[in-house]
């Protein structure tokens, strides 16, 4: 029942056969009472089906909105939090080696799988990397590293990403190699020649 600005209204969220009669409004004040009435018919769809599905019926969704409520309150039991078999990280997409220009942005990247979820942090030249202005770190499913904008020649290095949990652990190495453009060569010609 909805009523706001002298206006009421009386919803139904979901309407079944049994629903169905004369539904009165009666208002009331000191100077009186007056009403109106309407009826309401509800067709029964035979494929409707009103009995809970799960396994133990009703004493099974009571169970499901107490675990529910509780993940919400993060008071979920140690028995409910750890059912699933713990799995050593693993890399199914490794960094490759990166080829860029001076000034440009070399992008690094990994898919990694483990359970529990694994921490991964990734390494410059065995330092670690944190984000800031000149490292962006993103996850969509994949990690990535983004080394922004102050790429110059100095920058050739070893990349290492490194996935831990309590199962394990697992890293991989990639390159990144700076293409210097002060030569006479156009940076095509220059990135050309290097590939090759």
């Amino acid at each position: 029942m909805i009523n706001e600005f002298g206006y009421c209204s009386l919803d139904y969220g979901v309407a079944y056969s049994r629903d169905s009669g004369v539904i009165t409004c009666r208002a009331t004040n000191k100077y009186g009472t007056d009403h109106t009435s309407a009826t309401l018919i509800v067709k029964d769809e035979k494929s409707l089906v009103e009995e809970s599905q799960l396994p133990e019926g009703k004493r099974g969704l009571q169970r499901i909105e107490e675990l529910e409520r509780m993940a919400h309150e993060g008071a979920l039991p140690a028995v409910a939090l750890d059912q699933k078999e713990k799995q050593k990280p693993e890399l199914v997409l490794v960094p490759e080696p990166a080829r860029v220009l001076e000034g440009e942005t070399a992008r690094f990247r990994c898919r990694v799988t483990g359970y529990p979820m694994p921490k991964v942090n990734w390494y410059l030249n065995g330092q670690l990397i944190r984000k800031s202005k000149r490292f962006r770190l993103r996850y969509d499913g994949i990690y990535y590293l983004d080394i922004v904008d102050y790429v110059t020649s100095d920058d050739s290095a070893s990349i290492m990403v490194k996935a831990v949990n309590i199962a394990g652990e697992t890293s991989s190495h990639a390159f990144l190699f700076t293409l210097e453009t002060s030569t006479g060569c156009t940076q095509t010609e220059r990135l050309t020649f290097f590939l090759y």
